[in-house]
C-alpha cells in the first residue's frame, strides 16, 4: 500500500522547510503504509524551489514537481496522476489542519469509503478562525447544498484523502485549476455515487494566508455557474 501525499506550493520558501519537518516526522511515526510526500510547486517565483530541492536530495520518501501552470487543483491533479499510489491524498502546506486526524481518514478509504474530507463544519469539529471568514466560508457552503442538493457540510477544506478509482475516473473529468477543484470533485463524485464521509478536525486558521477572497469568491461562482450548465 502506497500514499501519495500532495502539498501544493506556491511562494512558500519561509515555511516550506518546517512543514514539510512536521508532516515527514508524523507520518514516519503515525502511518504504517508506504508513503510519498509530493511538493507541488506551481509556479513559485521566490526561492520555494531551492528549499524543496535541499528537503529532497537525501530524503526518498520526499519528491519534488515543478508546475508551471498556477493554480491549486492543476498542482494536485498534476501531482496524482503522475506519482502513482494506491490511496491518494493533499493538505495545505500551512497545516491549518491538526495532523491527528490523517491515519484515521487514511483508514476509512481501506474500509471501503471512495473520498474522506476533512470537515470543519460538522459535530465534534474543532475551528478557530476569523468571525467573517467563517460567515462566508458557511454562506458558500449552505448556497452549494441548496443549489445542488449535497449533503456534504465543507467543500473547501484543504485536507482530503481519496482512493485510485477517483484518481482514475474522476480526476481528468474535473475542469477547474484552482480554488474550485475541492468542489466540483466532490459533486461529480456525489452524483455518480461514490461513497463520500466527513470527518471532524481540529482547524485553526493562519493570518498569513494568501487566499485572496474577492478573487476566490469570484472562481467559485463561475465554477458553479459552469458546473450547473453541466
Amino acid at each position: 500500500m502506497k500514499i501519495n501525499i500532495t502539498i501544493p506550493v506556491f511562494n512558500e520558501e519561509k515555511i516550506l522547510n518546517e512543514s514539510i519537518r512536521k508532516i515527514f516526522l508524523f507520518c514516519q511515526g503515525n502511518i504504517q503504509d508506504n508513503f510519498k510526500i509530493v511538493i507541488a510547486n506551481n509556479g513559485s517565483v521566490d526561492n520555494t524551489e531551492n528549499v524543496a530541492k535541499k528537503i529532497c536530495k537525501d530524503n526518498k520518501e520526499i519528491e519534488y514537481l515543478f508546475i508551471k501552470k498556477k493554480g491549486r487543483g492543476n498542482a494536485i491533479k498534476t501531482s496524482w496522476l503522475k506519482i502513482n499510489a494506491n490511496i491518494y491524498s493533499y493538505m495545505d502546506i500551512d497545516l491549518s489542519t491538526d495532523l491527528k486526524a490523517f491515519p484515521k481518514m487514511v483508514n476509512e478509504i481501506i474500509k471501503g469509503y471512495d473520498i474522506v474530507v476533512g470537515s470543519r463544519f460538522i459535530k465534534k469539529s474543532r475551528v478557530k478562525r476569523q468571525l467573517h471568514r467563517t460567515v462566508l466560508s458557511r454562506v458558500y457552503n449552505l448556497f452549494v447544498q441548496k443549489l445542488f442538493h449535497t449533503k456534504i457540510k465543507d467543500m473547501q477544506c484543504g485536507f482530503k484523502v481519496v482512493n485510485k478509482k477517483v484518481v482514475n475516473n474522476l480526476l481528468k473529468r474535473t475542469r477547474n485549476d484552482e480554488w474550485f477543484f475541492d468542489t466540483e470533485l466532490l459533486l461529480l463524485a456525489e452524483k455518480e455515487g461514490y461513497k463520500i464521509k466527513e470527518m471532524p478536525i481540529e482547524w485553526s486558521e493562519h493570518s498569513d494566508t494568501k487566499v485572496k477572497i474577492i478573487k476566490t469568491i469570484i472562481n467559485y461562482i463561475i465554477g458553479l455557474i459552469k458546473l450547473k450548465r453541466r
